[in-house]
């Protein structure tokens, strides 16, 4: 036994390195690479246990891409640089075609096949280990339910309707049967139901602040219902699914707000506990004992350093992140920046797939532009865009986040006029070591003002001044630490989002600006068409990017169907129980195996 069990430890490795490549019609439900994981003779201590547990995370590295182009391909956010790439193409115009391999799920299934097995095996080690006690594998257990939660919830934004597999496939006993797709509401109410029983089980401090932010936490489980129990919330809001399911969106709304201000209390904890060895130079800026949001910010000054991008995406696994995806740069480099977003080398940033959208393209005179992404004194905007000199009709903007891991700006009064002059410190190369951002505590704020604005435009039907107060505070902060230098007499003011609609609109540009290249536009605008039950006013603001075709991408996304991919036709091809999105249904016959 215990030579198998080396064979197996060596083995292991190139097998989960290898499982991204071989992924086709014949891995349904992308089953594990070999046996030797699934035999008893791997399981025999909490090591065993620990080394699938990485292998859980080690997968979602290779599943990056995909996240990217699920949640912001489709967007306003970006052009493309390049047409040649036909499959972008396709998904950047809107032709959802099911052979298009960027619809290919495998990768999230395999991630939670591996964390099923855990799931089941760690049960089981607790009996076998006499080290490894029932005390020890819970926060194990929580930390694998809340990855496996990840990687179903991404799939059920991108596909809404998906088969859920919650037991670990036994490869020795053949075919496994064909698995039907669950109702997203299903799936919603599973993975919150399964993470409300363990998150408190969460781990609070791993002892290494890369794992603090690079593994689930405790604060990375709530902030992962936060997100879940929102869109289950927009999914439920519309007439026709209030009268489905009762009192359900008002409930997860609260939910939103509840778990926000947790995370915000917990945060606000921690900056306090680490101000004084954590900031450097910077620690000036949280003097004393009060800390009103646990944010980061920017010295009021004419010239300064961007301490929040700098933390933030320079540093990484900041004070402010809740949940990241780790990369080293080298056998883990994040490829969706690389392909995506660019590189750079010899001093210069290389353009990749896209570049920004026309919103982005300019610098607005007044705050929160309804047209134009930034202001005058909005730092993110060269945080998120290189800036372009002249006019030409040509330009490229390119992509700065994550490209680069410091930024000082000299004019943050005005960063649009021609003297301010954007200093970008070490491009990151080709083998980018940027980890990818999934929450943060911006996120969590921006969260609780959109549940605010929700609940109180679509559920109660009334406007609550001090609610809708509240709301506006926390979105505000997200926008008022990148705009250091706002004159008094352009500074955001209550008076002007005193209604819950004027708030969700703000919040939806602010998340915008905000989360610009991370991945989330795209569901933001599936979320605001799903809590209004149709698709008119998400297109309005989608079809701005369009210099042509606006009526077709219009007709092309008439439904809500049409939000979501189209399955895989390889693996409608495999699994006989799975049915085609309607919305992309094609005249082709797909054979089935």
């Amino acid at each position: 036994m215990k030579n198998n069990k080396i064979y197996s430890k060596i083995i292991l490795p190139l097998c989960l390195a290898l499982a991204g490549l071989f992924t086709s019609c014949d891995d349904f439900l992308t089953v594990y690479p070999t046996n030797q994981i699934t035999g008893e003779e791997f399981w025999e201590d909490k090591n065993d246990l620990n080394s699938v547990v990485a292998s859980c995370y080690k997968q979602l590295y290779s599943c990056t891409q995909k996240m990217f182009v699920w949640g912001e391909l489709r967007s306003d956010n970006f052009l493309l640089t390049s047409e040649s790439d036909e499959n972008i193409k396709n998904i950047m115009n809107a032709n959802l075609l099911p052979t298009n391999s960027w619809f290919d799920w495998a990768d999230f299934y395999t991630g939670i096949s591996y964390c099923n097995l855990c799931l089941q095996k760690g049960e089981e080690t607790v009996e076998i280990d006499a080290s490894f006690s029932e005390n020890d594998w819970k926060p194990i257990e929580a930390e694998l339910k809340a990855l496996r939660a990840l990687y179903y919830f991404y799939l059920v934004r991108a596909y809404r309707d998906v088969p859920l597999v919650v037991k670990a496939n036994d490869t020795s006993e053949g075919a496994i049967d064909p698995v039907p797709q669950t109702s997203s509401e299903e799936i919603l109410t599973f993975l919150i139901n399964d993470l409300e029983s363990v998150k408190d089980n969460g781990m609070v401090n791993f002892g290494k602040d890369s794992f603090n932010k690079c593994r689930f936490t405790r604060k990375g489980i709530y902030a992962l219902l936060c997100d879940i129990y929102l869109w289950r919330a927009a999914k439920n809001t519309s007439a026709d699914s209030i009268a489905k399911y009762p009192g359900e969106a008002e409930a997860d709304y609260r939910k939103v707000i509840e778990y926000a201000d947790y995370l915000t209390d917990e945060m606000i904890k921690d900056f306090k506990e680490k101000r004084e060895t954590y900031y450097g130079s910077e620690r000036s800026i949280f003097k004393g004992d009060v800390i009103p949001l646990p944010l980061y910010e920017t010295s009021k000054n004419k010239r300064v350093d961007d301490v929040p991008y700098n933390k933030i995406f320079g540093d990484k696994c900041s004070l402010e992140s809740l949940f990241e995806i780790g990369h080293d740069g080298s056998t883990n480099s994040n490829s969706a920046v690389t392909k995506f977003l660019g590189y750079g080398s010899g001093g210069k940033l290389q353009a990749g797939a896209l570049s920004a959208a026309q919103a982005f393209q300019s610098v607005s005179g007044k705050p929160d532009d309804a047209a134009v992404a930034y202001s005058k004194t909005d730092l993110r905007c060269f945080e998120n865009i290189q800036k372009v000199s002249g006019s030409s009709s040509s330009a490229v903007y390119n992509i700065v986040k994550f490209n680069v891991t410091k930024i000082t700006t000299d004019g943050a009064d005005d960063v649009g006029a021609s003297s301010t002059n954007i200093n970008y410190g070490n491009w990151r190369s080709s083998s980018n070591d940027a980890n990818y951002m999934v929450y943060r505590m911006s996120d969590i704020l921006l969260m609780k003002a959109e549940a605010i604005a929700c609940l109180q435009q679509y559920i109660l039907h009334a406007d609550d001044e001090e609610l809708n107060a509240e709301g506006f505070k926390v979105a505000k902060a997200v926008f008022a630490r990148s705009n250091p230098m706002i004159e008094a007499s352009d500074d955001l003011k209550l008076d002007s989002y005193n209604s819950s609609q004027a708030l969700e609109e703000f919040v939806m540009r602010e998340r915008q600006r905000e989360f610009f290249a991370e991945g989330k536009r795209w569901f933001d605008l599936v979320r605001y068409a799903l809590r209004q039950g149709n698709t008119s006013k998400m297109l309005n603001l989608l079809v701005v990017k369009y210099s042509t075709n606006a009526s077709a991408i219009k007709a092309k996304l008439g439904t809500i169907n049409s939000l979501f991919n189209p399955v895989y036709n390889d693996e409608i091809k495999v699994n006989t129980a799975l049915v085609q999105n309607p919305a992309w249904v094609t005249d082709e016959t797909i054979v089935k195996n």
